[in-house]
């Protein structure tokens, strides 16, 4: 068993939007991710530590794309859905922080650090 202070741990979790965690993922199913995040989410919270979600979106025209090089380009089968970047139902709660990256990587280019 691993003991965590509260006061100085946080929850990251990352792309469980319903774009990502719709396709067909292994080895395990977008569906177990998500209510293995749900379970642990709520552990943290009760615990008093902050759960932060981030996801993943870009403008119809890809302008705000931080654009950097990477090992391959993303286009997800049949396009981006409108509710792509959603995450997923029953995921969120008030007290948790939302971050919205615009790429690949949560902790450069967006808020993180203010938020935190």
């Amino acid at each position: 068993m691993i003991s965590l202070p509260a006061s100085r741990t946080a929850l990251f979790l990352i792309d469980l939007q319903k774009g990502i965690t719709g396709l067909p993922l292994a080895p395990t199913p977008g569906t177990a991710i998500v209510e293995r995040s749900k379970e642990l989410a709520a552990r943290f919270r009760a615990a008093g530590a902050p759960v932060i979600l981030v996801n993943v979106a870009f403008a119809p025209d890809f302008a705000d794309a931080v654009h950097a090089a990477v090992d391959r380009s993303f286009s997800p089968p049949g396009g981006f859905a409108p509710d792509w970047a959603e995450l997923v139902d029953g995921l969120a709660e008030p007290t948790d922080l939302r971050v919205t990256k615009r790429q690949w990587g949560a902790f450069y280019g967006t808020d993180l650090d203010l938020q935190l």
